[in-house]
């Protein structure tokens, strides 16, 4: 629940997470407990992309 807490944390300040142009031009990351949530700011919220474990290989879901 607390990664959707701060899904919607990120709603209001979309740009709070790290940008990762890397991943594209928008893309921004959060860090909640073990798990790397990838979104990209929208007009109205946030697009969720990814929720990745962070023991995950990066080279697997990229």
């Amino acid at each position: 629940m607390r990664i959707f807490d701060k899904l919607e944390l990120a709603t209001q300040h979309p740009k709070m997470g790290t940008a990762r142009p890397e991943l594209s031009v928008t893309a921004r990351v959060l860090i909640e407990g073990r798990y790397i949530v990838i979104y990209e700011p929208q007009s109205d919220g946030v697009l969720v992309v990814a929720i990745v474990h962070g023991m995950r290989d990066p080279e697997h879901w990229l």
